[in-house]
């Protein structure tokens, strides 16, 4: 399978996971990601990335607590695991990204306490806009809408709630998510807003999960509207044009209580269980019933030849 994504994109992601690391200077990465974002080249086919076995050695050597990135204030960004770090498939739930959006940290944090399923490593991020949460505003402390701020489909806009910044991958949040991504990949990642109280379904590529998620928390299955038109720079759409995994973007009701919080999480996991395969039995082979060929007893015969 293949998408188009530009040269640029592509290589914004490439240095960010090269140079992206708790110590790496701000200012260096921002000048690198912002070198590449003025490269024009034409778009060329690129496959989706798959986890391959460099992908599964990060994975089973990774502490089950990491900081991934820091916000644009400094405040850590973390990412913390459940389960066996060899389990085969990874269900990533991030809680929140907009930090007027509460509801997804209490789910997240519902998830991070229950045992995953067997075959399944589960990853949370409680939250990516630490300084949003904090200050209980949509953007991040520079003003920048996190979920429009992604390489794909990027474009610049003047500024409002929707600000996609100065240009792509800007942000540290971002640039944290996008190299733990690249680093982690996932094979299914649920990313939690509200208030629509639905699951967008409009991706063709992720439709089946995007239902199987719409009903086991019993939301509406809709294409999610983005402000007054549409999303640009968003985290699915990235994930979803580079990576193998599914990125669906769930939004919760405007209220969740805590008992909500509970079966939601429970629900997120009941489908992420989903994707390890079946332990299948194998059926045994009956073993032939011996076949004899019946013959007159001695006592019979004898009693022929007498007659």
């Amino acid at each position: 399978m293949t998408t188009t994504w530009t040269r640029a994109a592509v290589a914004v992601v490439a240095a960010l996971a090269a140079a992206a690391t708790a110590v790496v200077p701000l200012l260096a990465v921002e000048a690198q990601a912002q070198a590449q974002a003025h490269d024009t080249a034409t778009a060329a086919p690129v496959l989706l990335r798959s986890a391959g076995a460099s992908t599964l050695a990060w994975r089973a050597t990774a502490p089950a607590r990491i900081v991934i990135g820091r916000s644009r204030l400094g405040r850590d960004i973390v990412a913390v695991r459940r389960g066996s770090p060899t389990a085969g498939k990874v269900l990533l739930v991030l809680g929140q990204m907009h930090g007027s959006e509460p509801a997804g940290r209490a789910v997240a944090a519902k998830v991070a306490v229950l045992a995953p399923p067997a075959g399944l490593q589960v990853w949370i991020v409680s939250t990516m806009n630490p300084d949003g949460s904090v200050a209980r505003r949509r953007t991040n402390a520079r003003g920048v809408d996190l979920n429009r701020n992604f390489p794909y489909g990027w474009v610049r806009a003047v500024r409002s709630i929707y600000y996609p910044g100065p240009f792509r991958g800007s942000e540290p949040e971002t640039r944290a998510m996008a190299v733990f991504l690249e680093r982690l990949r996932p094979d299914l990642v649920v990313s939690l807003h509200q208030a629509f109280n639905s699951v967008d379904v409009s991706s063709a590529k992720t439709h089946v999960w995007a239902v199987r998620l719409a009903t086991a928390l019993k939301l509406r299955q809709v294409a999610v509207p983005c402000g007054t038109g549409p999303c640009h720079g968003t985290m699915t759409s990235w994930y979803n044009s580079t990576y193998v995994g599914a990125a669906i973007t769930v939004e919760l009701p405007r209220a969740v209580r805590p008992s909500w919080a509970t079966y939601d999480a429970r629900a997120i996991l009941s489908v992420g269980a989903l994707l390890v395969p079946p332990i299948t039995t194998p059926t045994p082979t009956p073993t032939p019933t011996p076949t004899t060929t019946a013959t007159a007893s001695p006592s019979a015969t004898a009693s022929s030849v007498a007659s």
